[in-house]
This record gives structure tokens, sequence and C-alpha cells, in this order.
């Protein structure tokens, strides 16, 4: 018994000094990346699915897309966010050419009132968020009754 706590005890110390908690090193972190443009349709038709494709900048080659986020700020409003993933790097390119990526979404459309569409496009000079507004209304069919489901966003990329 005497040798298998021994064993136990130094296999215990072994894996607990072979991991350094303090490892300060972050290899990246993540930031919102600017929306350029989106194509959505000119009108949705309730309860169907719809791709939203969307253009993000790469300020520099240190900048990676990661995916979306959105917010749903009331019923039928939705404001997107790319994020990007920043490696922490000292010799990072600033991006002339092929810094424009393409991401697309999937929507499903739940309510028959108008959707509004915020694109994250950056900050003013005054610190200020900026969007690209898009609105898009619901072509209405006098069969239907209107929706009360929640609208859903599936998330779907492609990366450039």
């Amino acid at each position: 018994m005497k040798i298998f706590n021994s064993i136990l005890l130094l296999v215990t110390l072994v894996v607990a000094s072979s991991c350094d908690v303090d490892d300060d090193n972050t290899n990246f972190h993540y930031e919102t990346l600017e929306i350029t443009d989106a194509k959505l349709p000119e009108a949705f038709e309730y309860g169907k699915l719809y791709t939203v494709e969307f253009n993000y900048l790469r300020p520099t080659n240190c900048h990676y897309y990661e995916g979306f986020d959105f917010q749903k700020t009331d019923k039928t409003e939705r404001t997107i966010y790319a994020i990007g993933a920043v490696l922490d790097q000292t010799d990072c390119q600033e991006l002339t050419e092929d810094n424009i990526g393409t991401a697309t979404f999937n929507f499903e459309v739940r309510y028959n009132d108008p959707y509004t569409f915020k694109f994250y496009s950056g900050d003013n000079e005054d610190g200020e968020k900026q969007y690209i507004t898009i609105e898009v209304p619901v072509a209405q069919d006098s069969t239907r009754t209107s929706g009360i489901k929640q609208a859903n966003i599936i998330k779907s990329s492609q990366y450039n």
C-alpha cells in the first residue's frame, strides 16, 4: 500500500507541476470587425428561410473572422456584429488587398411586420457606433394570420 501511495503522490506532483497556471501570454483576443455592406431581399415572405450575406473588413493580416453575433433589440429589429480573432503579434501588416471577407447567416421570418437589420460598420470620430440599416418588409398575404413566434438566426458562415 505504501508503494501505491508513493506512486500516486509522485504522479500527482508531476501532473501538478507540469501545468503553468500563471501563463499570461494570450495568443489572441476578440474584436468586432466592420461590416461594409449586406445583401437582403427586397421583401420577405412569412415563414420562409433566407440566407443573408454580408461583407466585413479585415484591417490586418492578424485579423481573422470567427463568426457573428446578433442582438434582438425589438420584436423585428436585429443588430448584427462580425466577430474577429486578432493574433497578438507585433509584425501585423495592414491589408490593402484581399481585406474583405464574406459571411452568411440564415434567417427565418416569423412575424408579418417589417424587419430592421442594423449591421455594425465601425465607430465614428466621436467614438459612437455606426450602423448600416436595412429595412425589409414582409409581403402580406391575406390568407395568413400574423405570426407570433420568435424569429431565429441560425449560424452559417463562409470564410474567405
